[in-house]
C-alpha cells in the first residue's frame, strides 16, 4: 500500500497548547493528549491515551467536538489557504499510544463564519498574485494503515519539497480541475512554447508553403502541446498516490460499524480517487496502473452504492412493518423488500472494503427475512383457522336449528367445540385476532346452550328407554303371574316416563307412555291384591279341608272366583240356606257348625276384597250358592 502523504502541522502550536489547557482543566479523560495537523484541506485531530480503549468512544468523540467548537473561536487557526473556507471538514481520531492504528473516528463540519474575526484576523491583500498551483495532500479518514500522517514533526522544507511538481509548471492536482480552472505557469510553459513554435514556423514557411500546410503544422503543434499537458504524461504521477490515499481513507472509514454519514464519506473519498485517475490518457506511461486502480475503486464504489440501495430497501421494509398487524399481502411485500436488500448485499465481493460491513448487514437482513417469513406463515394459518372456524360455527348453528334427536344436539355441540378450538389457535398479533376473540365469546355461549340441551335430551332418552324396558319386564312378569314383580316394574316404568324433561324431543312420547303405563300399573296392583286374597283363601280352605276325603280348591275364572268344597261342607251349606229376600239374596241358618260359619265369612271377605263374585260348588260340580259383593248377599243362581 502506498504510504499517506505527510500532513502539515506548522502553525498549530497555539491550538495544541489551548487544547492541552482545556483537557487539563476539564479532565475530560485521564492522560488524553491531542495533536493537530492538516491534510488536503481537512483538519485532523489525533487524541492519544493509554490502554484500555474507551468503552463509549462515540461519547468521548462528541465531547472533543464540543471542545473544538469552544477552543478554536478563542485561539484561531493557522493563516493558510485551507483555513480560509466557509466550511471546514474536521476528523477526530481516538488511538492508544502503544497501538499503530486508531480504533474510533468522528467526522463533522465546522463553519467558521460566526467566529471569523477571531479565527481569521484581517490581513492586507497580497501585492502579487502567484499563478503557480501547488498540489495538496489528501488525508486518511480512519488513519488505519499509516499513522505517520499524524506525526507533527514534518519540517517546512519537507512540506515545500513535497508540494513541488516536477516537469510542468503546475501540479497533477491542478490538472484534475476543469481546463478553465488551470492557470498557466509564470514562465514560458508548454502552451506558450507551442504558440512560439507556431509563429516561428509560420514566418519561416510563409514564402515556401501554402497556407493550408502552415495551418496543419499549427494544429499539429497545438495537439502535441495538448497531449503533453494531460495528467501523468510528463514526469511523475502523484495522482496514483493521492488516489490510493483516498481509497485507504474509504477503507478505514468502513473498517468498524460505519454509520450512514461514514458511508457517504467513504463514497466521497472513492469518488475523489476515481476523479483523479479518470483523466489520465492512454498515452500516459501510468495508464495501465491507473486503469487497474480505477477498476478497483469503481468496484468499491459500486459496492457502497449496493449497500446504500440495500439500506434504502431495508428502511422501506422496516417502515412497512411498523404498527402491526398487517394483511398477508403487506407482509409479502416486506418479505420481498428484505430479499431484494439481501440480493444487493450478496453482490459485494470479498475484496471490497465494505465486505465485512456487508456481511454484518447480511446476517441482520437474513434474520429479518426469516422473521417476516414466519409472520407470513402465522398470518396465513390464522386466516385459514378463522375461515374454517366460521364455517364450522355456521354448520353448528344450522344443526341446532334443525336438531330433532339426541344425536343432532350432540353433533351440534361437537361442532361448536371444533369451531372454538380453531379460533383459539389464532395467535395474538395477527390481523384476525380481534375478530376471533369476539366470535369466541358468541361461540362459547352457543356451546353452553347446545351442551345443556344435549344433556337434557340425553336424560330424556335415558328415561324413555328405561321406561320402555321396565314395561317389557312388567308384561313378562304378568305373563308368569308374578304380580309383585309386575307391580314393581310398572312403577319403575311410570317413574321413568315422568322424568322425561318436558322441553325435550321425547317429552310427547313420554306422555303417550304414561297413558298406557299408569292403567297397567293400576291393573297389576289389583291383580296383586286379588292374588294375595286368593292365596289367603286357598290357605284357609286347605286347613279347613285337610281331613276331608276330597280337598277344597280355589280357582280364578274370567268372571268369578270358583270355590269347590268337599261334600261334608257343601251339603250342610245347601241345607242351611234361608228363603230369599225381596232382592233375591238369602242367608244361612244358625245351624251351621263353627267351621262352616268361618268358611262363609271367609268367602264374603274375599269377594269384597277382590270385588268379584265367589261361586261355591260341591265336589261333583253341583252349584251351591254365589256371593255377589254388589248385592251384599248370596244368591241361588
Amino acid at each position: 500500500m502506498t504510504s499517506l502523504s505527510p500532513s502539515t502541522s506548522t502553525g498549530f502550536e497555539p491550538l495544541q497548547r489551548a487544547f492541552a489547557t482545556y483537557l487539563k482543566a476539564t479532565n475530560l479523560y485521564p492522560g488524553l493528549r491531542l495533536d493537530c495537523s492538516e491534510r488536503a484541506g481537512r483538519l485532523l485531530l489525533l487524541a492519544e491515551h493509554k490502554a484500555p480503549e474507551v468503552s463509549a468512544p462515540s461519547d468521548l468523540l462528541k465531547e472533543l467536538e464540543l471542545a473544538f467548537r469552544d477552543v478554536v473561536p478563542r485561539v484561531g487557526l493557522p493563516e493558510a489557504d485551507w483555513a480560509t473556507v466557509t466550511a471546514l471538514p474536521v476528523r477526530i481520531y481516538l488511538k492508544l499510544k502503544a497501538v499503530a492504528q486508531p480504533y474510533a473516528m468522528h467526522t463533522f463540519t465546522w463553519h467558521p463564519e460566526d467566529a471569523a474575526q477571531v479565527i481569521f484576523p484581517a490581513t492586507a491583500a497580497p501585492s502579487e498574485v502567484h499563478t503557480e498551483v501547488a498540489t495538496t495532500a489528501s488525508d486518511r479518514p480512519d488513519g488505519l494503515a499509516d499513522v505517520g500522517a499524524f506525526e507533527p514533526d514534518v519540517s517546512a522544507a519537507e512540506a515545500s519539497t513535497r508540494t513541488d511538481s516536477p516537469g510542468l509548471g503546475f501540479s497533477d492536482a491542478a490538472l484534475a480541475l476543469p481546463d478553465t480552472a488551470v492557470q498557466p505557469p509564470a514562465g514560458p510553459g508548454w502552451g506558450e512554447r507551442s504558440q512560439i513554435w507556431a509563429r516561428q514556423s509560420l514566418r519561416s514557411l510563409r514564402y515556401y508553403w501554402s497556407y493550408g500546410l502552415a495551418g496543419l503544422i499549427l494544429v499539429g503543434s497545438g495537439a502535441f502541446a495538448y497531449a503533453l499537458s494531460r495528467p501523468c504524461v510528463v514526469g511523475s504521477c502523484d495522482r496514483l498516490d493521492q488516489a490510493t490515499e483516498h481509497y485507504d481513507l474509504a477503507q478505514a472509514t468502513l473498517a468498524s460499524s460505519p454509520t450512514g454519514e461514514d458511508l457517504a464519506t467513504a463514497q466521497a473519498d472513492l469518488q475523489t480517487a476515481i476523479d483523479m485517475l479518470a483523466p489520465i490518457p492512454t498515452w500516459s506511461a501510468y495508464y495501465d496502473v491507473a486503469q487497474g486502480d480505477l477498476g478497483r475503486y469503481q468496484g468499491s464504489i459500486a459496492s457502497l452504492k449496493a449497500i446504500t440501495h440495500a439500506q434504502a430497501l431495508a428502511g422501506e421494509a422496516a417502515n412497512l412493518s411498523q404498527a402491526p398487524p398487517h394483511p398477508v399481502e403487506r407482509w409479502v411485500k416486506v418479505h420481498m423488500l428484505w430479499q431484494q436488500a439481501i440480493d444487493q448485499l450478496s453482490t459485494i465481493s470479498a475484496d471490497s472494503p465494505a465486505f465485512d460491513y456487508s456481511q454484518q448487514k447480511l446476517r441482520e437482513y437474513r434474520a429479518n427475512y426469516s422473521a417476516i417469513g414466519r409472520r407470513i406463515v402465522a398470518e396465513e394459518e390464522a386466516e385459514a383457522n378463522f375461515s374454517t372456524a366460521i364455517q364450522t360455527g355456521d354448520l353448528a348453528r344450522q344443526r341446532m336449528e334443525t336438531a330433532n334427536s339426541l344425536a343432532g344436539w350432540q353433533l351440534a355441540a361437537k361442532e361448536w367445540q371444533a369451531a372454538i378450538k380453531g379460533l383459539s389457535l389464532i395467535p395474538q398479533g395477527t390481523m384476525v385476532y380481534g375478530e376471533a376473540q369476539a366470535q369466541l365469546n358468541d361461540y362459547r355461549q352457543q356451546l353452553n346452550r347446545a351442551s345443556n340441551r344435549s344433556t337434557l335430551e340425553e336424560a330424556g332418552a335415558r328415561n324413555y328407554h328405561q321406561a320402555v324396558q321396565a314395561a317389557r319386564n312388567a308384561a313378562a312378569a304378568e305373563a308368569k303371574g308374578q304380580w309383585t314383580l309386575a307391580v314393581g316394574q310398572w312403577q319403575q316404568a311410570v317413574a321413568s316416563a315422568q322424568q322425561i324433561p318436558s322441553d325435550t324431543i321425547l317429552a310427547e312420547e313420554g306422555g303417550v307412555l304414561l297413558e298406557t303405563y299408569q292403567p297397567a300399573l293400576a291393573n297389576a296392583q289389583n291383580r296383586l291384591r286379588t292374588a294375595v286374597t286368593l292365596q289367603t283363601l286357598t290357605t284357609n280352605l286347605a286347613q279347613l279341608c285337610e281331613l276331608s276325603a276330597t280337598p277344597c280348591t280355589v280357582r280364578e275364572d274370567a268372571s268369578q272366583i270358583r270355590v269347590v268344597l268337599s261334600s261334608q261342607y257343601a251339603e250342610p251349606l245347601r241345607q242351611a240356606i234361608t228363603p230369599p229376600a225381596a232382592d233375591g239374596t238369602f242367608a244361612f241358618t244358625n245351624q251351621l257348625n263353627p267351621s262352616s260359619q268361618q268358611l262363609i265369612e271367609q268367602i264374603i271377605t274375599t269377594s269384597h276384597q277382590v270385588d268379584r263374585q265367589v261361586a261355591v260348588y260341591d265336589a261333583q260340580g253341583g252349584f251351591v250358592a254365589r256371593y255377589r259383593p254388589d248385592l251384599g248377599g248370596f244368591i241361588k243362581n
